[in-house]
């Protein structure tokens, strides 16, 4: 089993509901629902691949405030390594304000707080020589490490021979490809949703959209396609649409993504092939949406694979 290191977005999570619209300026709703959550791509995919019962090392940045104390201490609870953690008085705990619907989709209100800060510098390189896989989670809300940066250290790594990944958050800036097409060369696997990767590659086909990322130097492609299942691409001419889990109705879709993402690296961590990896994904997701919070739902990987078992699906 491979040490796999979470780098990038984290914040806390204050979701509210239901939300199925927006007072007038001036005037109240009422909601049913507040809470806190930890939140955040590099949070969510290592305290899930914690909970799933798999090594995993978070390198984000949280202010010195009492958010970041809540986060740090809710992922060492989880059995995060946290030791790459970095405390700044600079910013803020980044904050997500996550509006969920009465049929659990989500919108998001963003302050980047202390993610915006991140950068390579951040990270001990002897953590990171502890870890195999190196998962950069959240590209497109790192503003300090977006692009150059973030090419460059994943070229050390591969030159190192450690497995590269990334995912993509929704870029707020409207930018989109410049900001990462200069690290997609040195990633063995890129796995952004549906949604990000129409805007990075301007394709509407998820195929056309493979095909692009296969052109702009991706070692292999996964796209994220929500309850459509995954289209699985271990190389360009090799691909599978493997489905999501059946019969599941989603609470919270919240960190469905990352648990997905979570899912994957820890099959391809055990050494599964990608079709293998994708299938339990899926299960981790389903897990991940029938209840409220990014992480709330993950299990354990025998309670996933039970999960998934329940539901007629086996790895």
């Amino acid at each position: 089993m491979k040490r796999i290191a979470c780098i990038g977005s984290a914040t806390m999570d204050v979701m509210v509901s239901p939300v199925d619209g927006m007072p007038p300026i001036g005037t109240l709703y009422a909601v049913k629902g507040t809470s806190l959550h930890p939140g955040g791509c590099a949070v969510n995919v290592s305290l899930d691949l914690a909970k799933l019962g798999f090594p995993a090392l978070a390198f984000c940045m949280f202010g010195t405030d009492s958010f970041g104390d809540i986060l740090v201490e809710q992922m060492q609870k989880s059995g995060v390594d946290t030791r790459g953690i970095v405390r700044t008085h600079e910013a803020p705990t980044t904050v997500s304000v996550v509006l969920l619907s009465s049929s659990g989709e989500r919108t998001f209100l963003y302050n980047p707080g202390s993610t915006a800060c991140f950068t390579a510098e951040c990270m001990d390189a002897d953590l990171i020589a502890e870890c195999d896989m190196v998962f950069v989670a959240g590209a497109m809300l790192l503003p300090s490490f977006d692009g150059a940066p973030c090419a460059d250290f994943l070229s050390k790594l591969k030159k190192q021979g450690k497995f590269t990944a990334m995912d993509t958050a929704w870029d707020p800036d409207g930018v989109w490809l410049d900001k990462i097409k200069d690290a997609l060369p040195h990633l063995d696997l890129f796995i952004p949703s549906e949604a990000e990767a129409a805007k990075v590659t301007g394709e509407s086909d998820p195929h056309k959209m493979a095909d692009r990322l296969f052109a702009l130097g991706c070692g292999s492609v996964v796209i994220k396609l929500g309850k459509r299942g995954a289209l699985v691409c271990p190389e360009r001419d090799k691909r599978y649409l493997i489905p999501a889990i059946p019969g599941v109705t989603p609470v919270d879709t919240t960190g469905a993504g990352d648990a997905f993402c979570a899912g994957f690296l820890a099959g391809l961590s055990m050494g599964w092939d990608y079709e293998k990896s994708a299938t339990f994904a899926h299960g981790v997701s389903g897990c991940c949406i029938v209840q409220k919070g990014a992480s709330t739902g993950i299990v354990t990987m025998e309670e996933t694979l039970k999960f998934m078992a329940e539901r007629g699906v086996t790895v």
